[in-house]
């Protein structure tokens, strides 16, 4: 089983909870998460796993509970929360993980398609991960995860219609889609940033060609576009923008 260990740096923030006993980072970057920071992890190709990974710090020993809360499910897909190693059964248990920490431990969300990327491409898994100290199930830190698998690599989004992934990699000042659709659609492009907040849409005109966005007005860093027909999401995948 190949595995996609995807982490994305959403939302960089210092913890106002001044009476918490810990911190959660995230584990590529070390940045600090914000309590009820939102998440996007998009896969790509044929990998059918997801990972989400983030470091539970304590100075001094804490009794910690893990919960997941379901918000929007996938059939065929398979959600888990583990504290420590996801292939450690001693440490993983779903939905419920409690565990003893006074120093680093990994905090990760993996999600699986069962079967193949294009029974399950475009649907969003959205989930929330608490974590709260035992005995205070009042106080929770929360992280906001949504899950989506794209078929990067192959663009075909359906039987016939072809979009392109964006081009070049990175991009400056604009980005490139090739397209042939087999007839006239509303296509649009959309452009999200980090906290999944719309920055900028743009028309597909014609049925063929090539539609250029200008995204000079775009601060550099991690994006996401996704091709939008008719009001659907048919596609979406990662945007990196360096200046």
């Amino acid at each position: 089983m190949k595995k996609l260990f995807f982490t994305l740096a959403l939302i960089v923030s210092v913890l106002t909870l001044s009476a918490q006993k810990y911190t959660v980072t995230e584990k590529t970057t070390g940045n600090v998460v914000e309590n009820g920071a939102m998440y996007y992890i998009y896969g790509e190709g044929s990998f059918n796993e997801l990972i989400a990974e983030f470091i539970v710090t304590a100075n001094e020993p804490v009794n910690l509970i893990g919960e997941k809360e379901e918000i929007q499910v996938v059939e065929n897909t398979v959600n888990m929360l583990c504290l420590g190693s996801c292939y450690s059964p001693t440490v993983y248990v779903s939905p419920v993980v409690p565990f003893t920490t006074g120093h680093s431990e990994d905090f990760a969300m993996h999600y699986m398609a069962m079967g193949e990327i294009s029974d399950v491409a475009g649907m969003e898994q959205i989930m929330k991960y608490h974590l709260y100290e035992e005995g205070d199930p009042d106080n929770k830190f929360t992280v906001n995860v949504t899950f989506k698998f794209s078929l990067d690599g192959i663009e075909d989004y359906s039987s016939a219609e072809v979009f392109s992934n964006a081009y070049p990699v990175p991009a400056k000042d604009v980005v490139n889609f090739d397209y042939n659709f087999t007839s006239s659609n509303n296509a649009e492009i959309a452009i999200y940033n980090m906290t999944g907040q719309e920055v900028m849409r743009n028309e597909i005109n014609g049925i063929q060609g090539k539609a250029s966005v200008n995204v000079s007005n775009l601060a550099d860093g991690v994006y996401f576009y996704s091709l939008i027909v008719d009001g659907k999401t048919e596609k979406s995948n990662k945007l990196i923008i360096k200046k």
